[in-house]
């Protein structure tokens, strides 16, 4: 489905003339441009300008300097310490060993296993050879610290003792194992002195004791390992918890004596009174002109090239000039002009923000495809103002992408609230993608996830939603938000046609189901066509009863000549387009009032007056509508669905067949009068509109296939205003004479 453009944008490419020759330099644009270009780059480079007091620490200052105001201001000296003070309140992280218990357990069990092997296998060798076999088998780190003697102890002793020894030694480093045991050495110390305190403990003989000690001792492993990543990360979030340390400035208070060394804390005090800026930069300034005027000029040639209708268009360009300063400015005020103390982060996500509002702005109120190279200069601009920080630009344009998406096609009022859930949920994926590749700590992922999924999305689709209203009236423009308030049908305009003329009512909502289903079809906007629909016929407030739809008994026009009916019936228009205006109704839905019935001819009347005039003497332009004829194709659309629909009434039993053969001549005959000649419908789109009017008829008069009856041939195509009682009946007059003799 294509995405409304706003009238005045699509209208441009009407009044562009490819053969004419434009002047080479349109002062207009070129001023647009020149304008745009001064704003933007005084807004980029106004934390540049000079400064009243310049020094640095170290300086002595010249004069007395006093505060002009009470000011507020952050004690970073004192912060600093108070974090330091909480990353060095937080202990070392420590990570569980899995199976560290098994292994101090199963090099028990080799000891005791290769005591046992020697024990059994090489008894007959010499206690220095039965050692040398006990080492060579245990290997190098395996029972280093285990003392020759107490080997040589083990082998000679008895097995009952052994397996004694064994049994011990197993349960206490079991349970040595089950505590905490830090791979610090003064923490595996303690942990092998409680061992050993253990086995005297629990062993009586001192020799078993002494041997189980030094066992145990020699198999305590550490089961907690050091964890320096999470240290730190503990330690950033204790710092992210300490609040900056204010103080106040009292109006008057001395900052800076006379001959007084400039510290740290007095440039602190002249910053927040506003006192100290940095010196202004030339280079800097001209290099980012330079880039301002790059920008600008890259834009406008990208429209000249593949948007010509919003290039060519004035009103489209000032808007858009106006949104990227807005947009600019909106930065700028977030990152260093607000006063307020907000990190890098907070400052990064408030530029998200308002790149993204831009965005979507600029999507609805210009065009989507344009929508996506402000944001996407935007975000450079954001990326600019932190410093060079990409983390931030890419978050904003890629959420300023959904967020051009999200609002593109807004069909009705659940549309922007999905929008935002989808800035949200982009905008929560965004944080943890950038902070897992910054390796941001998880306590800046959290608090970036709530700006990400709440602030930026909630805010965004506020300031949206309130923007467009004023940007709307301002340049006279016509979203789908204001088509979505205008759909209501307890507007009152809509409810004083419900009421003075039900039957026109009736015929509108009609035509606008006719409409909606032929735009979804050809890929027209559909929300214009049936919101425009409803309003077409509102001219005939003003003299309901002159229209057959509205008529009970009495046909008004039997009582008058041809000529005063035709002009009576053709007046609804010009009375449309009052109505409209007075109730303020939107530029486009005006067009379609005046256009839906081009300068088509009031057929009925028509051939009523040359039966008693002579057919060549001109009458024919007294019963035409002055147009204009369709200039898009909702308007034209439009047209083939009023005179569809009212066509479709005066058949008494409706079959597809029937209804697709009056539906084709409703539009051939539109054809054949040029009423489509200016509104770019291709002959393919116009066959798929025929298409889906003969299936929506179908379905609303329950069409059935028609077996037995012969087709009359003599059926012909009209429109709500073509009956022989409101004077319009263009092929259609016979049947609808015969249902006014019937109904008087």
């Amino acid at each position: 489905m294509k995405p409304f453009m706003p009238l005045i944008i699509r209208r441009a490419k009407k009044n562009s003339d490819k053969n004419a020759r434009p002047r080479r330099v349109d002062l207009k644009r070129a001023g647009l441009a020149f304008i745009t270009i001064a704003i933007l780059s005084v807004l980029l480079s106004i934390h540049m300008l000079p400064s009243r007091i310049d020094l640095k620490v170290g300086d002595v200052s010249a004069d007395e300097i006093i505060a002009p105001k009470a000011a507020k201001y952050v004690d970073s000296t004192e912060t600093r310490l108070r974090k330091t003070k909480a990353a060095a309140s937080v202990g070392k992280a420590y990570d569980i060993l899995p199976g560290a218990e098994d292994q101090a357990v199963a090099t028990l069990q080799t000891i005791f296993s290769t005591i046992e092997f020697v024990r059994q296998n090489h008894t007959s060798q010499s206690a220095e050879a039965q050692l040398a076999i006990v080492r060579d088998r245990m290997g190098a780190a395996l029972g280093a610290r285990i003392p020759d003697s107490t080997l040589l102890s083990l082998l000679a002793i008895d097995a009952a003792s052994l397996r004694q020894i064994e049994d011990e030694s197993l349960k206490i480093v079991s349970a040595a194992m089950t505590k905490e045991i830090k791979d610090h050495p003064s923490d595996v110390r303690s942990a092998q002195n409680s061992a050993s305190a253990a086995a005297r403990m629990l062993i009586s003989d001192p020799q078993k004791a002494s041997l189980t000690s030094q066992l145990v001792s020699d198999s305590i492993k550490p089961n907690r390992i050091y964890n320096p990543m999470r240290t730190i990360d503990l330690q950033e979030a204790a710092q992210a918890r300490v609040r900056p340390h204010y103080r106040l400035i009292a109006r008057g208070e001395v900052i800076l004596a006379r001959g007084e060394p400039v510290l740290e804390e007095h440039l602190e005090k002249l910053q927040a009174l506003g006192l100290r800026n940095p010196q202004i930069d030339y280079g800097t300034v001209s290099s980012l002109t330079a880039l301002v005027m790059l920008a600008v000029l890259l834009v406008g040639a990208y429209l000249a090239r593949y948007y010509p209708e919003v290039y060519h268009n004035t009103k489209a360009l000032l808007l858009l000039a106006l949104l990227a300063v807005i947009g600019t400015l909106a930065l700028r005020i977030s990152g260093s002009m607000l006063g307020i103390n907000l990190t890098l982060d907070q400052v990064g996500y408030l530029g998200v923000l308002w790149v993204v509002t831009v965005g979507m702005l600029v999507s609805a109120l210009v065009n989507p495809q344009v929508s996506v190279v402000i944001a996407a200069l935007l975000s450079i601009v954001l990326s600019l103002m932190l410093n060079g920080e990409l983390r931030f630009a890419v978050s904003g344009f890629m959420t300023a992408i959904v967020g051009i998406l999200g609002v593109a096609d807004i069909r009705d009022r659940t549309h922007l609230a999905r929008a935002v859930g989808m800035l949200a949920g982009a905008g929560v994926v965004l944080v943890w993608v950038t902070g897992g590749l910054a390796n941001d700590s998880y306590y800046n992922i959290r608090m970036g996830t709530v700006w990400a999924g709440l602030i930026v999305p909630i805010g965004a689709g506020a300031v949206f939603l309130i923007g467009t209203v004023p940007l709307e009236r301002l340049f006279g423009l016509t979203t789908h938000l204001s088509l979505l308030e205008l759909a209501d049908t307890n507007k009152p305009l809509l409810r004083r046609l419900v009421m003075e003329a039900p039957g026109t009512y009736t015929h509108s909502i009609a035509v606008g189901h006719l409409a909606e289903a032929a735009a979804e079809a050809i890929g027209a906007d559909s929300l214009m066509a049936r919101v425009a629909s409803y309003y077409h016929d509102i001219g005939k407030i003003r003299r309901p009863h002159f229209f057959v739809e509205n008529q009970n008994l009495e046909n008004v026009h039997d009582r008058i000549n041809p000529t005063l009916s035709a002009l009576v019936i053709t007046s609804h228009i010009k009375d449309g387009v009052d109505i409209a205006r007075e109730y303020k109704l939107p530029r486009v839905v005006i067009e379609v009032i005046s256009q839906h019935h081009g300068t088509s001819l009031v057929q009925y009347f028509y051939e009523q007056a040359i039966g008693v005039q002579d057919s060549a003497s001109g009458l024919e332009s007294q019963f035409r509508y002055n147009g204009p004829k369709p200039k898009s194709k909702e308007a034209a659309l439009i047209m083939l669905a009023d005179s569809a629909e009212a066509a479709s009434r005066a058949m008494s039993k409706p079959t597809r067949a029937t209804i697709e053969l009056i539906v084709n001549k409703v539009v051939a005959e539109k054809l054949r009068d040029g009423q489509l000649d200016e509104s770019d419908l291709t002959f393919k789109e116009v066959s798929k509109i025929a298409e889906a009017f003969t299936k929506a008829l179908t379905g609303t008069l329950h069409a059935r296939i028609d077996y037995a009856e012969v087709l009359d041939r003599k059926t012909s195509n009209g429109d709500s205003d073509s009956k022989p009682a409101a004077g319009k009946g263009e092929n259609h007059q016979a049947e609808e004479q015969r249902s006014q003799s019937a109904a008087s």
